[in-house]
């Protein structure tokens, strides 16, 4: 039988009676190589800061989908609450801002997933930038110079470079403790989302053909 590739590194057979650790491999590879690496990709080759949009809009989706492993859950109809609770993984929000925060997540989730998932585009309310030192930056409304309390947020800006950075430092440290299996919680969870996405029990269906057919030779 002719072996496939499940991820960059790995064929099949990898996932043919899995370990657990053949399990952190796969997922691994999938992440580093399809999403974070690319990400990078995008922002050091292309010139001008023409890579700047697309390394955003690749990295947005981690959010919502490390949720899912984090949790142990499935996000269907509960998409922006696990794309809260993503975010909130990778950057911990100050509990003095906890207004602001909300702000910004729906923003993100709003203007920037939503934007590029539906339209193809960020909205109107997402910017990008290196000047600041900070991963996301927000403008809010002033009123005599001082900040309105119970304001609503005005734009958000995005450092590209630090903002998938921080991205995947969340990663490095979410695959260290998984394994670590110091977290029972965290590997138990892992596991469950792995039997929810898939698909290791299901019969083995790739192309929806056989070999032969697929080679034109039937």
């Amino acid at each position: 039988m002719t072996s496939y590739f499940i991820s960059p590194s790995f064929t099949h057979e990898k996932l043919d009676a899995p370990s657990y650790a053949d399990l952190l491999d796969v997922f691994e590879d999938r992440m580093r190589h399809w999403l974070l690496e690319p990400a990078k990709q995008l922002l050091n080759k292309m010139p001008h800061g023409d890579g700047t949009v697309p390394a955003v809009a690749l990295s947005i989706g981690y959010f919502e989908g490390i949720e899912i492993y984090c949790s142990g859950e499935d996000s269907n109809g509960r998409s922006k609450e696990f794309f809260r609770r993503g975010f909130k993984r990778v950057f911990t929000p100050d509990p003095a801002g906890a207004h602001v925060f909300d702000e910004v997540v729906n923003a993100l989730y709003v203007q920037a997933r939503c934007g590029f998932v539906h339209d193809g585009l960020f909205r109107n309310r997402v910017f990008f930038s290196d000047v600041r030192a900070e991963p996301l930056t927000v403008t809010w409304p002033r009123r005599d110079g001082q900040f309105v309390k119970d304001g609503h947020l005005e734009s958000v800006i995005i450092n590209p470079a630090l903002f998938c950075a921080s991205i995947e430092k969340h990663f490095s440290k979410y695959m260290f403790d998984l394994r670590a299996e110091t977290d029972p919680t965290l590997k138990t969870n892992f596991q469950a989302a792995v039997s929810l996405k898939w698909g290791l029990s299901e019969a083995d269906r790739i192309i929806g053909m056989t070999e032969r057919d697929f080679h034109g030779e039937a």
